[in-house]
């Protein structure tokens, strides 16, 4: 019996394929463990690094001392800065670096943001159907229609805080006063 030889080299193929892949991603992994966990030894002391740095300074050169330091006690964290403030360092051993000077204080806003909308609500009466709402202590009439045969006038401001919208017809008066309780719309009807 033949076996198609074609078949055969795809299949060697993708299993060596696979050998390589898997070496590649184990190597990877161990070299980014290392990159993590870092090397055996430990940090050295303050103490440690001014006895290495006073060895260098005449010319010798210590051997690192391999004693581990206690664990340091639980500090705090750092605030953290606001993004506008820049980050300062510690200049290099031997150099200065220039003085840091904080940003300027953003601007005050020179006007007060506008006061806070309520949700939109409607009044019907037999003249027409209102919508309003209030914009702080301010009422505000959205929109005014009139039923068949009346006519509307509105007064958005009646001089006393509030709002007013008459339906006139030849027969009936419809007078509906809106003023702003607690930031939410409030009205009477009359005549």
């Amino acid at each position: 019996m033949r076996f198609p030889t074609r078949a055969v080299v795809v299949v060697v193929g993708w299993i060596a394929a696979a050998v390589v892949a898997g070496f590649i991603g184990i190597t990877a992994i161990g070299a980014v463990g290392d990159g993590i966990v870092g090397s055996s030894s430990s940090p050295l002391s303050a103490e440690q690094v001014d006895q290495q740095l006073a060895g260098q300074d005449v010319g010798t050169v210590t051997e690192p001392v391999t004693t581990t330091p206690p664990p340091p006690a639980p500090q705090p964290s750092p605030p953290v800065p606001p993004p506008s403030t820049p980050i300062q360092t510690s200049p290099a051993v031997g150099s200065t670096a220039p003085p840091v000077t904080p940003p300027p204080a953003p601007p005050e806003p020179s006007e007060p943001p506008p006061p806070a909308e309520s949700e939109t609500k409607p009044i019907s009466t037999r003249g027409g159907s209102i919508l309003t709402r209030c914009s702080g202590a301010s009422p505000q009439i959205v929109n005014a229609v009139p039923a068949a045969g009346f006519a509307v006038e509105k007064d958005p401001d009646d001089g006393d805080g509030g709002a007013r919208v008459e339906f006139e017809s030849e027969e009936i008066r419809v007078r509906v006063e809106i003023i702003c309780v607690d930031g939410e719309p409030d009205w009477t009807i009359g005549d």
